[in-house]
């Protein structure tokens, strides 16, 4: 019998995030036995999941402890992280994906043997590499943050079969059978106003008049949160003159989630609890500020709204109407239209390109202006990495078209001079080192010139951006395996964008008839 390993030291969100790909390798590979890796912290989550065969835990705190004890020294030997990768017993592997970033995680990838390998990787000589082409995206993507619009569990999907899911897809997470509490009458709203920073969370205030206004239309408020939001929990309980129940850190995760599913609505800032409320098919708002932005985070499921105020702004800057409103939209009440400066969005599944799962459809405001080519390069990446399609176009008929194509045909130059160092490596070559090192100098300058261009000109960022992570982060090979894959990257990044400049051009022709 075949063995994957999946390695998840993150977050519960990061977790539950984590389990579409799950379900997708088991259905692409149902005799494999799927092993999982996660932190004991989140023991409860995946109960009952039938993706996993096996699961292995370590606690939160050790996993901090042997981050900094390997980051520390790269490059010697790691007694305690040892230790604990004898105790795992793992039988061999055949296939190992890592979405973890921290260093235990990729440490243990990097003393693992695979036939198959994705994700962060540690040497016993202290160098990390990624392997896969979607995780060299998940490194590049703070380059280009607000020109991406892939959820991360899509990113995570890429490392599998991948592919259109239906419109009733969702992550897994377990729910408790009966809670431990009695639950109030009526219809539901939950609110959870923590976050992990302060700066994350929208207003106490605001919070308790949306409260109070949903009261007014009949709905039950209730607070939910972890341990960590009994505070902010009590502030929005404290400008109440309703009642209101707080469950906030009365809740396992399975009771959080049994209760979420009791509700019509969950409201929440960017937190994992917008993520527990989608994997049971709670519809919810996620509101989106300060450093949290919605295409990388937002709850992966149908029909979702997120609310995403400019990046770097404060939470204060979403004002209550637009939350009001999507409230009253979701929940099928009439409500006056807001206008802020907030854009508004609805998630969407099944897109028909290779990778599938998550777009989004803009509901108010001006988000597409900036994202407006950006669009394309979902589908472009999907097109090329994951079925190796190439979509031509001969004539650009914008300035950004024609970016695309400058940009791309620097690349497939690029290309060539990779191409040229590598046939001179051949053994009736063995005598033009010079000429090699020549071309690759080169090569070098080229690649940073046209990573230049992509601050200037931010409709090129994605695909210049996720080239040079991905020549930046891959394995050191011989050079002639470097060369090779400069070659072929090259290729596959002008691909990227002259697939994005095809789909532009046909969309702006169809506008037009």
């Amino acid at each position: 019998m075949k063995t994957a390993l999946f390695i998840q030291l993150e977050r519960l969100g990061d977790l539950v995030q984590t389990t579409p790909l799950l379900r997708e390798f088991r259905r692409a590979n149902p005799h494999h036995e799927i092993h999982l890796l996660l932190l004991e912290e989140n023991r409860e989550v995946l109960q009952g999941f039938e993706a996993v065969d096996q699961y292995h835990y370590v606690a939160q705190r050790v996993v901090a402890k042997l981050n900094h004890a390997i980051n520390k020294r790269r490059d010697e030997e790691q007694p305690d992280a040892r230790s604990f990768l004898v105790e795992l017993g793992l039988p061999s592997l055949d296939c190992l994906i890592n979405l973890t970033h921290g260093a235990f995680g990729c440490w243990l990838a990097g003393q693992l043997s695979a036939h198959y390998l994705e994700g962060g990787v540690l040497t016993a000589e202290g160098n990390w590499f990624w392997q896969g082409a979607w995780h060299a995206y998940l490194l590049a993507m703070p380059d280009f943050r607000q020109h991406n619009l892939f959820n991360i569990v899509d990113l995570y999907r890429g490392s599998g079969p991948a592919g259109p899911v239906a419109s009733s897809s969702r992550p897994y997470v377990y729910r408790s059978k009966k809670l431990p509490f009695e639950v109030p009458q009526g219809k539901l709203v939950a609110l959870n106003p923590g976050a992990s920073k302060p700066s994350r969370r929208w207003p106490s205030q605001a919070y308790a008049e949306l409260a109070k206004r949903l009261w007014e239309l009949d709905f039950s408020p209730i607070l939910v949160g972890a341990p960590s939001d009994m505070e902010i929990c009590n502030e929005v309980a404290t400008h109440l003159d309703i009642p209101i129940k707080n469950f906030c850190g009365q809740t396992s995760i399975p009771d959080m989630t049994a209760l979420l599913d009791r509700c019509e609505l969950l409201v929440s800032n960017d937190t994992g609890a917008i993520h527990l409320g989608s994997a049971v098919n709670t519809p919810c708002v996620g509101l989106y500020g300060a450093t949290a932005w919605f295409s990388e985070t937002a709850p992966w499921g149908e029909g979702h709204i997120v609310v995403q105020a400019p990046m770097d702004a404060s939470m204060e800057s979403i004002t209550l109407e637009t939350v009001f409103t999507q409230v009253c939209r979701v929940l099928g009440i009439p409500a006056l239209a807001s206008a802020g400066a907030e854009d508004v969005w609805r998630t969407r599944l099944c897109s028909q390109d290779p990778l599938g799962g998550l777009s989004y459809e803009l509901l108010q405001g001006r988000g597409a202006e900036h994202l407006h080519f950006t669009l394309h390069y979902r589908e472009a990446f999907s097109q090329v990495l994951m079925s190796n399609k190439v979509m031509e176009i001969q004539q650009p008929s914008c300035r950004v078209e024609a970016d695309c194509l400058a940009a791309s045909k620097a690349l497939r130059e690029m290309a060539i001079i990779a191409a040229q160092a590598l046939n001179l490596l051949r053994p009736e070559q063995a005598h033009a080192p010079e000429e090699v090192e020549v071309l690759c100098t080169g090569f070098e300058e080229a690649l940073e010139t046209v990573t230049e261009s992509a601050e200037r000109l931010p409709h090129l960022a994605p695909p210049l951006y996720w080239l040079k992570w991905v020549l930046r982060t891959a394995p050191s090979f011989s050079l002639d395996a470097q060369l090779a894959l400069r070659v072929k990257e090259c290729r596959r990044a002008a691909d990227i964008l002259e697939c994005a400049a095809h789909l532009h051009q046909t969309a702006m022709k169809e506008r037009e008839n």
